[in-house]
């Protein structure tokens, strides 16, 4: 028997559990019960390897092998971004029983997300923030851990996600039929931006109640958390408490990683996370999130409060985590598969690294969340951060006076802070003003900045902050794209000087003329 099956079979008894076969899940909880490491089988054929390697994200047949039993026809593809791979490197995968095959099951599971664990060496961080988030309430994925052989060749230990999508669903709101929308990167309560979440279950047509939802987050935040309002206010401010707690910079903090859920039978919408194998590195202040439900929470005394009290409740919990050895328990387990993992992304030095910044930071976190939160309170102690005061340096090009300032800000505050100044964000008349403007900004580092041209009037009406026709343009290669939910508005990139466009709430310098 293998030292991990040992690990995780001497870890049940000690728990008082029953034992599952050494490596093998019996069930759906089995597999998501964070106890074995079982050992999955896929086959390809070349159609398939070929169709993948040309379109990562469609799905393709394969075959399914576990325990003996053969699943055929299944889908899978390929995912992930930053952290997406071939077959030559160690790709993350989900896998769809259902695909091809109407109501084939594996252990009662539609669908299976095997994550490479590429960007997170500790093997845990996902599995310990979802782990946050479930014990709080937040209906959020289970997680277990699963070795993955294809075509014969051993590609290593992966994260067993469960997916967002109906078992989930059933299993958190007791009803899979709720609307579930999936944001694209940037996509936020806007309503510009609510046609273009993608939908991935329900029957609402034509995303009526998303648009809605971001009709009135646009009209009157207040109301979104009104004790009569729209959202679940328990899970969201779980939500949010959570992600603060474990440092979820890639998440609903800057609109990414996350999904909507619209529970029909109680009309009450919450958020659901994604994607959390970055977290539990950055220590986040409790009010830095640009996400617009976060932002009306944090405008509103009684979700203030609701909040500081999930924080405290998620503080607390992170503490028992570490206190009952749940963390030290995982590593064991993990440990023998991920060192005999020969695709493994990191080496034994770089996993120990992480793993010792990971104690550090479940060390630190509770203490340090649990000092800021009379800042949460209605008259904060002066010690509290406040927002940076908007900071500006002159430039002269030719005879027009431009001032490139901070804080980071999106194009709309941007706007704003430039009007306060007597200015608009910047009108660029002419290449050699566009090529000087960006020197000045390249000398200031490589941030890009807000520029005052956008389309959001009319799509492809590009127009300048103070009302000037857009007569020249510097975009770059491919560039206007409209990628990201939409991207109506318009930075300069010091690197080369040219512009792109970009979703408008995305924070950054800027340039007011």
């Amino acid at each position: 028997m293998r030292r991990w099956a040992v690990v995780a079979a001497l870890a049940l008894a000690a728990c008082g559990s029953e034992a599952a076969p050494a490596g093998v899940a019996r069930s759906r909880d089995e597999l998501f019960g964070e106890r074995v490491i079982p050992r999955f089988e896929l086959e390809l054929d070349d159609a398939a390897r070929a169709a993948l390697a040309a379109h990562p994200k469609e799905w393709v047949r394969a075959t399914f092998r576990y325990a003996g039993v053969t699943y055929a026809d299944v889908g899978v593809r390929w995912k992930g971004n930053r952290s997406r791979q071939g077959l030559a490197g160690k790709p993350s995968w989900k896998i769809r029983f259902d695909k091809f095959v109407k109501k084939q099951r594996f252990l009662g599971v539609k669908e299976l997300v095997l994550n490479n664990l590429v960007e997170d060496p500790t093997a845990v961080r996902e599995a310990l923030g979802y782990r946050l988030h479930r014990d709080l309430g937040v209906a959020a994925p289970r997680t277990g851990w699963a070795q993955l052989v294809v075509d014969g060749q051993d590609f290593g230990m992966y994260l067993d996600l469960e997916a967002i999508g109906g078992d989930l669903l059933e299993r958190a709101y007791g009803d899979d039929e709720g609307t579930l929308y999936e944001g694209e990167f940037g996509c936020d309560l806007y309503p510009d931006d609510a046609p273009r979440f993608e939908q991935d279950g329900g029957d609402d047509q034509g995303h009526a109640d998303l648009i809605a939802l971001a009709t009135l987050a646009e009209r009157d935040p207040a109301r979104l958390w009104a004790a009569d309002g729209p959202l679940d206010r328990a899970r969201v401010a779980a939500y949010l408490a959570v992600s603060a707690v474990i440092g979820d910079f890639d998440g609903y903090r800057h609109a990414h990683n996350y999904r909507l859920h619209h529970d029909r039978t109680t009309d009450r919408w919450s958020l659901l996370p994604w994607g959390l194998d970055r977290t539990f590195r950055q220590h986040l202040d409790l009010t830095d999130s640009g996400g617009r439900l976060a932002t009306a929470c944090f405008a509103d005394a009684g979700c203030r409060a609701a909040y500081a009290a999930a924080v405290a409740r998620a503080a607390d919990r992170l503490e028992a985590l570490v206190a009952d050895r749940t963390l030290e328990r995982w590593f064991v387990m993990v440990d023998a598969a991920g060192r005999a993992d020969p695709r493994r992304p990191a080496d034994a030095a770089e996993v120990k690294q992480a793993r010792a910044a990971l104690r550090r930071f479940v060390r630190e976190r509770p203490a340090e969340v649990r000092a800021q939160l009379p800042c949460l309170g209605a008259t904060p102690p002066a010690s509290c951060p406040t927002a940076p005061p908007v900071a500006c340096d002159a430039v002269a090009i030719g005879e027009v006076g431009f001032e490139l300032c901070a804080p980071a800000l999106t194009w709309p505050e941007a706007e704003a802070a430039c009007v306060a100044r007597g200015r608009h964000l910047a009108r660029v008349d002419d290449e050699a003003q566009a090529v000087a403007l960006a020197a000045a900004a390249k000398a200031r580092g490589n941030d890009r900045y807000w520029i005052g041209l956008s389309d959001r009037g009319a799509e492809g009406a590009w127009a300048w902050a103070d009302g000037q026709p857009a007569t020249f343009t510097r975009f770059g290669k491919g560039q206007p794209d409209d990628f990201a939910c939409g991207e109506d508005c318009v930075g300069l990139r010091p690197k080369d000087g040219k512009w792109g466009d970009a979703h408008c709430m995305q924070r950054r310098p800027f340039v007011c003329r």
